[in-house]
């Protein structure tokens, strides 16, 4: 069962709130808004947690209890000295942010965090009298006012004017689509097997299929969109059909290529073309907004994981100026840090955003890179690209590294394996400020990339590198010492003791965990710091 965040807000800021929820595509369209009624006399169970605003002091009648009912409190008095309301009406807003509960129940800690993720996000977490609760909120009773529905229903109705039998479709059917999407402009992005198994038979094939475009145009014209896909996981293998001669039909999809998009109305392009200038023009660009950053690609050739943005926010409050967690900054010299798997820059964005001097980014899809270096444009970052192989465009020979750095670009874009990293930045050392942060950002394991992350750190300040596995819930702690003890390792092998490097302490000093995975795995992140011991090395 999953668990998800509702906000708890004061009858004014309902509209408010609920509009921006949809702009940033986290409000559920599936439940109703609700009052938020009493809660303070319901028995403790593990379903329900309810956090109360900063705003409340600890006397008031908030409920901060477990509860089986529907999210429910009750204000008597605000000691904020910035609001005053008694007697003031609350309504529960439910959002698409599930909420973990790999331990068995909700922890208010995880409520919490996720209460200011969302408010983060959608640029609201000033509002000090915003409150939130954890629940299943069971989609009981649908939002009719749900565009994607009203589409629906519009279409059933035209098909009964046009006299089409009742036993060639199914209300029943259609209620049991899942009515979650996504917009990514100007994109509909469907869940997987958003039409139920019966109701695809009915419909592919079948004898309301020729009807199918008046429907897709209906939903496009209720959402504005002009675009119609559905979403399926990114598969862990592609077909290979140059291997299939030798008897490997399948590879790893190391590219991370969304080979089971199934797009159903719109012109997408074709799939497959090669990464050419041309083709860049003529594919088809979607983008979305998250923690104000822009981000752009194609989503026939790259990936995009919105599930990402609570790592994303967590990089932003870690690198701000204001947090004490990260401080060692590289002197007056600032500092930079490294994405080894940079993609459309998921990551790679938030520490650009945070402030960091330089960011160093590795991919190899060349589509993931051009959304890279389009995605940076929009957000007014500069970049400078090296393509494979060391050849830039605007250099005509290899001698790539003697500009490089120097500039005011905030990006630097690599397209080329992040085995050469180290190498590309033993040369350029010298020219950016010291490299504190490296990430580490690929599923289902990021193991391969990371003696490259112990060599591309500063060997004077050292830093943190950051992680990201697909560990079983009840493996996560041997895990962690697993890969402390593999970065310990990894330290010991590559230290030259010439260098004047100092000798690296290593712990884990923080395991976030972003997003179940799959049923018993989660998306965890460990923080891994290897900071210089007191003395150097004699």
């Amino acid at each position: 069962m999953a668990f998800y965040l509702s906000l708890i807000v004061l009858d004014k800021e309902v509209k408010t709130t609920k509009t921006t929820l949809e702009a940033h595509s986290l409000f559920d369209k599936r439940v109703r808004i609700s009052p938020a009624a009493p809660a303070a006399s319901a028995e403790p169970s593990n379903s329900v947690v309810v956090i109360s605003p900063p705003c409340q002091s600890s006397n008031s009648l908030w409920a901060k209890k477990r509860n089986s009912e529907p999210t429910a409190l009750l204000i008597s008095k605000c000691s904020s000295h910035h609001c005053s309301h008694e007697k003031t009406a609350w309504f529960s807003i439910p959002t698409v942010f599930e909420v973990d509960q790999s331990a068995g129940e909700i922890d208010p800690a995880e409520a919490t965090k996720a209460r200011e993720t969302v408010l983060e996000q959608i640029g609201m977490i000033d509002r000090s009298c915003i409150g939130a609760s954890v629940d299943n909120h069971t989609p009981v009773e649908v939002d009719e006012q749900s565009p994607l529905k009203s589409a629906i229903h519009e279409w059933l109705d035209r098909l009964r004017l046009e006299g089409v039998e009742q036993s060639e479709f199914s209300d029943v059917s259609w209620e049991k689509c899942k009515w979650t999407y996504t917009v990514y402009t100007p994109m509909l992005l469907l869940p997987p097997y958003f039409f139920s198994e019966d109701l695809s038979q009915q419909l592919i094939p079948g004898p309301l299929k020729h009807k199918l475009p008046e429907l897709w145009r209906l939903i496009c014209r209720k959402l504005k969109v002009t675009h119609i896909a559905i979403n399926k996981p990114i598969p862990l293998e592609v077909a290979n059909a140059s291997a299939a001669v030798k008897g490997h039909v399948h590879e790893p999809n190391t590219l991370r290529s969304p080979a089971n998009l199934t797009p159903v109305h719109g012109d997408f392009g074709e799939a497959d073309l090669p990464a050419t200038e041309e083709n860049f023009q003529r594919a088809f660009w979607v983008s979305t907004v998250q923690n104000g950053i822009v981000q752009v690609w194609p989503p026939l050739y790259t990936m995009f994981s919105r599930g990402n943005i609570r790592e994303k926010t967590r990089l932003l409050r870690m690198l701000s100026p204001a947090s004490q967690t990260h401080s060692h900054s590289g002197g007056s010299s600032g500092s930079s840090a490294v994405d080894l798997y940079a993609g459309i820059g998921y990551f790679a964005f938030s520490y650009a955003k945070a402030g960091l001097n330089k960011v160093l980014c590795w991919e190899l899809n060349r589509w993931s890179v051009e959304g890279l270096r389009r995605g940076a444009k929009k957000n007014g970052w500069a970049t400078k690209m090296v393509l494979e192989h060391g050849k830039r465009s605007d250099t005509p020979n290899n001698d790539y590294h003697s500009d490089i750095g120097s500039g005011s670009e905030r990006l630097l874009i690599f397209n080329e394996s992040n085995r050469n990293a180290a190498e590309s930045i033993g040369r350029l050392r010298s020219r950016i400020p010291p490299i504190r942060h490296v990430n580490c950002g690929y599923l289902p394991s990021s193991t391969s990339s990371w003696d490259v992350a112990v060599q591309v750190l500063d060997p004077l300040q050292g830093g943190w590198i950051h992680c990201h596995e697909n560990v079983g819930l009840q493996e996560i702690d041997q895990r962690k010492c697993e890969v402390v003890e593999m970065f310990r390792g990894l330290v010991c092998q590559g230290h030259d003791a010439d260098s004047g490097a100092y000798r690296f302490h290593v712990e884990c000093e923080h395991v976030e965990r972003v997003k179940t995975y799959a049923p018993g795995v989660m998306h965890v992140v460990f923080d891994i710091s290897l900071l210089p011991e007191k003395l150097p090395l004699s």
